[in-house]
């Protein structure tokens, strides 16, 4: 169990709120009151996002349209310009490209220059974007206007992407917030229904998550370890360097699929000192150059015995013959096997939070 809602949202639509919200009973105001919860954990619109937030609102869009004369060091009156706004018809149109070109449109005839006109009006409409107590209320307009009609509440609860969200964390908080709101509005039949449509995606999907009563949502450890291993791709991918040793022990690990030799087992280990050996180099304050200097050097650990333990692992890779040096044959117990592969990649990841500074614990725990 690895995956997150974030990879999989748009199948909630045919595995969870499709067959929820058809069943009989459903109250009409449904989508609103799921889409009122929604709203509040999809991430502020930037960008294109808030350009058409200003589009779409019509008081922004007058102050964006009546701005530009004002740019243009044109002297028009007030009035003048306020006419020609709502002759333009630029409110009666639901296409924001549409509402875009009208607009420069009549503000062209009125400076006399259409190009420039066009050129200002971006300007305008940037400088309103920018301003977050602007895109605030317009976004509080907006959403009293989906909330107050059912039909937009439903295609706009059904136009949600995961990228809307402010992230895994996002889209976990309107999950089980939508429980309670289904709960309110048709007591146990509904939500219980929800519950179990939660669960069985879930384990349809695979996700990182155990379902617990009443409606929360619990990492489970296969999931946090999953994480783990996938910031720490993440992390790598950053540096050509960290990138190449981290392709180099996963290239190793698959190699055991057809050769699980102890030769091969010895490589896998190898491999991951060394990623782990170049990581913590890169901590602040570093300056050892093995991992033995550096679990010296980093000062994450909470106890002296969790760093002493990590150097005994790194130990024992530089004493067992054919890891990482000639080792010292007496001290070898048996030959390494499988139950060595399993368990030094699992101890040695896990002691990967220390050494790396650029890991957010929690953010593995939890998601970003």
């Amino acid at each position: 169990m690895r995956g997150e809602f974030f990879g999989v949202w748009k199948e909630t639509y045919r595995e969870i709120w499709a067959p929820l919200l058809a069943e009989e009973g459903v109250p009409d105001d449904v989508y609103s009151q799921l889409y009122r919860e929604l709203a509040s954990s999809l991430s502020e619109p930037s960008g294109d996002g808030a350009l058409r937030l200003v589009l779409s609102d019509s008081i922004l869009l007058r102050e964006a349209f009546e701005t530009v004369p004002v740019l243009a060091a044109v002297e028009i009156e007030r009035a003048t310009v306020t006419g020609a706004f709502e002759a333009s018809g630029v409110q009666d149109s639901q296409d924001l490209d549409e509402r875009r070109m009208t607009s420069a449109v009549a503000l062209g005839a009125l400076i006399g220059d259409l190009e420039r006109a066009r050129m200002l009006l971006d300007q305008a409409f940037d400088a309103i974007a920018a301003d977050p107590r602007k895109r605030a209320e317009a976004g509080e307009r907006a959403l009293d206007r989906v909330l107050n009609d059912t039909r937009k509440s439903k295609d706009a609860f059904e136009a949600v992407q995961a990228s809307d969200f402010g992230g895994e964390r996002s889209i976990v908080a309107f999950l089980e917030g939508a429980f309670n709101v289904l709960y309110d509005l048709s007591g146990d039949s509904l939500s219980n229904r929800y519950f179990n449509l939660l669960t069985d995606f879930i384990d349809k999907f695979s996700l990182r998550y155990d379902l617990r009563r009443p409606c929360t949502l619990c990492p489970t450890l296969p999931g946090v370890f999953a994480s783990l291993v996938r910031d720490l791709r993440a992390l790598a991918s950053q540096d050509a360097h960290l990138d190449a040793l981290m392709k180099d022990f996963e290239n190793a690990v698959r190699d055991l699929r057809h050769d699980c030799s102890d030769g091969r087992i010895k490589t896998c280990i190898q491999k991951q000192v060394n990623l782990l050996e170049a990581i913590g180099r890169t901590a602040p304050g570093v300056t050892g150059a093995t991992l033995g200097a550096i679990c010296n050097q980093v000062g994450t650990w909470p106890h002296d015995k969790l760093k002493e333990a990590m150097k005994d692992l790194y130990g024992f890779a530089s004493d067992y013959p054919g890891i990482r040096h000639g080792g010292t044959p007496a001290n070898a117990l048996r030959p390494v096997d499988m139950r060595d592969m399993v368990a030094m990649s699992v101890l040695l990841a896990g002691f990967t939070p220390y050494l790396a500074a650029q890991l957010d614990a929690d953010v593995v725990y939890r998601g970003g």
